[in-house]
């Protein structure tokens, strides 16, 4: 009977110490100002319409393309730090004529450069569906066309545009250097 009391006892107490918030679990960890500043810059693109390419201050336009009609995805680095922006657009106005396609930013992520052996890449794909519409930083062989070493991703919405971040499993790279 002691034995059962005593055990019932460290179970209780054992579940309690579960139940005590713990400071680096609990509390996320706040930006630093230069996060902040940079998640800032990259929410003040939203609603800004433009008519056929952005050209962002300080950033190099590293292309993009159609997700899917009518969500278009751009992406950039920051040259001093290697930071990606990645901007989503829906196009507004078709081209005609004489004049450019015009487009409304629907959302931006940043994206500190990641670890030496990782890459970031706006084309990665999920299962058998060949849209991409997925983005990752992903690392692999350098003589394959698709990384499957997918360390984060993120989903970009067809209906909306928007950015989400998403769980790695089944998304595959293109290998940025192939």
């Amino acid at each position: 009977m002691v034995r059962i009391r005593s055990m019932l006892c460290r179970s209780i107490l054992a579940a309690a110490l579960l139940l005590i918030p713990q400071p680096a679990l609990s509390e996320p960890k706040q930006p630093t100002e230069e996060e902040s500043a940079d998640v800032t810059f990259a929410k003040s693109f939203l609603g800004k319409t433009y008519d056929d390419e952005l050209d962002v201050e300080g950033w190099v336009n590293l292309g993009g393309g159609l997700v899917a009609p009518p969500i278009f995805v751009q992406h950039y680095q920051r040259e001093e730090d290697g930071t990606y922006l990645v901007l989503t657009s829906r196009e507004a106005t078709k081209a005609s004529g004489d004049a450019p396609a015009s487009y409304v930013v629907t959302d931006a992520l940043i994206v500190p450069q990641p670890q030496k052996d990782v890459a970031f890449t706006i084309a990665c794909v999920q299962g058998e569906d060949a849209t991409l519409k997925f983005m990752g930083e992903a690392k692999g062989k350098e003589d394959r066309e698709w990384w499957s070493d997918v360390r984060r991703a993120w989903e970009i919405s067809l209906e909306t545009g928007q950015i989400a971040s998403v769980k790695t499993k089944g998304i595959r790279c293109t290998n940025p250097g192939w």
